[in-house]
């Protein structure tokens, strides 16, 4: 049998609910005037940079710590909006992601039970393949180079004849003498 548990649910009193609430939004209006200052500056939005400039908003004197920037949804999002330098490390960690090559799971349930040694002959084996694919291929263009070189040699070879042929044509039409053979 399972045990019930009949324990009351805690609730919290409306007074510390208020103060998270105004702290929640203390946060979120320090980073905004912070941001704003940096901005107005011509300064890099940081997370140090920007606790450091809500020191000078705070009425405490104490400024945000970076975690508490970043553990207030709306201030984290504010910091993300405007800071540079985390935009463009967003970037490049999404340019690393589309690099990153994908493997189809059917491809990795066929090796994910042979041992390392098995993976190792298999992987020697295919560099032997294609090692001999590069030696045909090196091969196969050498050849398709010869016929190139022969073609080219035809054609010069049609081309003489034919101007040839042209000539003498063109010198029987001229004398009007036909060779008869």
């Amino acid at each position: 049998m399972a045990k019930m548990s009949f324990a009351k649910k805690r609730v919290l009193p409306e007074a510390f609910r208020e103060h998270r609430r105004a702290e929640f939004e203390r946060t979120i209006q320090l980073t905004q005037k912070a941001i704003t200052k940096l901005q107005v500056q011509s300064q890099t939005v940081t997370l140090v940079a920007l606790s450091e400039a809500t020191r000078t908003f705070d009425e405490k004197g104490k400024g945000l710590s970076p975690n508490t920037i970043l553990r207030n949804p709306k201030a984290a999002e504010l910091f993300r909006q405007h800071s540079r330098a985390y935009q463009a490390r967003q970037q490049k960690i999404r340019n690393v992601k589309r690099k990153r090559p994908r493997v189809s799971s059917e491809v990795q349930a066929a090796y994910r039970g042979l041992r390392s040694a098995d993976l190792v002959q298999m992987i020697e084996t295919l560099k032997a393949q294609i090692a001999e694919l590069k030696t045909q291929q090196t091969q196969l263009q050498t050849e398709r180079d010869g016929a190139y070189r022969l073609r080219d040699q035809a054609l010069q070879l049609n081309a003489r004849q034919l101007g040839a042929l042209t000539k003498s044509t063109t010198q029987v039409q001229l004398t009007g003498k036909t060779h008869e053979p």
